[in-house]
């Protein structure tokens, strides 16, 4: 059997030189089923929270932060995916009812699959520059009020999407448009299987770029976050328990005025030490939300870049048949899906985002966002007040 009836041998059928059957006429229907059903979720879900993950961030005033910015790139990204990706991969899903070829051109075939790594690629850039964000505004809270701004975030946005557009160059030779069977009239969109170097070269390249190297650099950042936060809270647990020691020498004899200055020191620090608490806590929730996409990321990208390395490398064949054609098709539908899950993570585990989706979802009006903040800002002041008040009684 030569290479290109193989082509034919891998899709299932018996190729006959003398047959006038197309052989690319056979389709097994239940493999089509599940992968249009998890495609289709897909581009519902995803188009639908990316959206309003955009949408929120740059409607309300309240959302512009440099980690929502951030969170907005990575939306845009899954976005690219679903847009341009999606609708192709289920085209060339329905096209093979009537063939297995692949009938879009050459263009497509390199571009779909550029689009694709780009999406990683950008996908992975993004969720490394948010760790670095939390580990300088954590670890390093003063320079973060000159480094990490509003304004720096924004070109750093541009500068990911610039290096993720020239790191997914390698893919338009890594990707190519065969030609197979005795009258090359029939082709196929699949990886450059006659050159292996470049082959293998490729799928080690997008393992470094979208996996190793960002997840050295994720795993540094949050680790030594989780040293910090775990330090603060020690000196926060330490500074209760001081407070509640002082308390038992109330009943001391000491004069009124002492005992005023003991009393209101006390109360004074106490808030400040609650305060400290609550505002490591929200820390806490942020980084442990950011740490969960992150592990989706890798969990949802790992499998199938794993494939790709061990099938350039041989050591799985790449041509498939069985539980192994269900485990590739498993690992590309895995990755795909990732782009709809960091919503669904947001709306969890963000109070702020998932406030937000309800009001772009209900359609309510701009006016909704500044009685909102109006009435913070009266909050702010009553309580403002009250405390001045306070204070005077006390002098």
């Amino acid at each position: 059997m030569n290479e290109d009836s193989s082509y034919y041998s891998y899709l299932g059928t018996d190729y006959d030189n003398n047959s006038t059957v197309d052989p690319h006429s056979i389709f097994n229907w239940y493999e089509l089923a599940p992968t249009l059903t998890v495609y289709g979720i897909t581009f519902v879900l995803g188009l639908t929270g990316n959206s309003l993950i955009i949408a929120t961030t740059f409607k309300y005033r309240r959302m512009k932060n440099v980690t929502n910015v951030l969170l907005s790139s990575l939306a845009m990204s899954d976005l690219l995916l679903i847009v341009f990706c999606i609708p192709v991969k289920i085209s060339m899903m329905v096209a093979k009812l009537f063939s297995y070829t692949w009938r879009m051109g050459g263009i497509v075939c390199k571009g779909v699959h550029y689009m694709q790594n780009l999406s990683a690629i950008c996908s992975v850039l993004t969720l490394t520059a948010i760790s670095l964000e939390r580990y300088y505004a954590i670890v390093y809270p003063m320079k973060a009020k000159y480094t990490c701004t509003l304004s720096q975030a924004k070109k750093i946005v541009i500068l990911i999407w610039i290096l993720s557009v020239v790191l997914s160059l390698p893919t338009l030779e890594g990707q190519i448009h065969l030609p197979v069977g005795p009258t090359k009239e029939y082709r196929y969109c699949v990886k450059n299987w006659d050159n292996g170097n470049v082959w293998k070269f490729h799928e080690l390249y997008l393992l470094f770029v979208v996996l190793v190297g960002p997840f050295c650099i994720i795993t540094f950042s949050y680790v030594t976050i989780c040293r910090k936060i775990c330090k603060v809270m020690g000196k926060t647990l330490t500074l209760t328990n001081e407070q509640s020691l002082s308390r038992n020498y109330r009943s001391l004899p000491v004069d009124d005025k002492s005992a005023t200055f003991n009393t209101c020191g006390e109360w004074s620090s106490t808030r400040k030490s609650t305060n400290q608490h609550h505002d490591t806590h929200v820390v806490q929730q942020v980084i442990f939300m950011l740490v969960i996409v992150v592990a989706l990321f890798a969990i949802c990208w790992t499998p199938l870049l794993v494939d790709n390395v061990l099938t350039a490398f041989g050591l799985l064949p790449h041509m498939r048949f069985g539980t192994l054609k269900y485990m590739s098709s498993a690992f590309h539908l895995l990755a795909y899906f990732n782009s709809c899950l960091n919503p669904v993570v947001y709306g969890f585990m963000s109070k702020s985002f998932r406030d937000n989706f309800l009001l772009q979802i209900c359609f309510k009006s701009q006016s909704r966002e500044s009685t909102f903040e109006k009435s913070l800002s009266l909050k702010r002041l009553s309580r403002m007040e009250s405390q001045t008040r306070s204070t005077t009684i006390k002098s």
